[in-house]
């Protein structure tokens, strides 16, 4: 399903880890489908997002 942009949405998004990892040794150690699947876990726990559940 294709939607239309809305205003303010960015065109693209890309990303280089490279220099995480040679400023701060710091590295992914999950896969981007691991990271994914745990995205949609929390989303479907909290529909509402950070809302209160009161």
């Amino acid at each position: 399903m294709e939607v239309v942009r809305r205003a303010g949405d960015i065109a693209a998004c890309f990303a280089d880890p490279h220099k995480a990892k040679n400023s701060l040794g710091w590295y992914a150690k999950l896969s981007l489908q691991d990271m994914m699947a745990d995205t949609w876990r929390w989303q479907q726990a909290n529909p509402n997002g950070y809302e209160s559940q009161d």
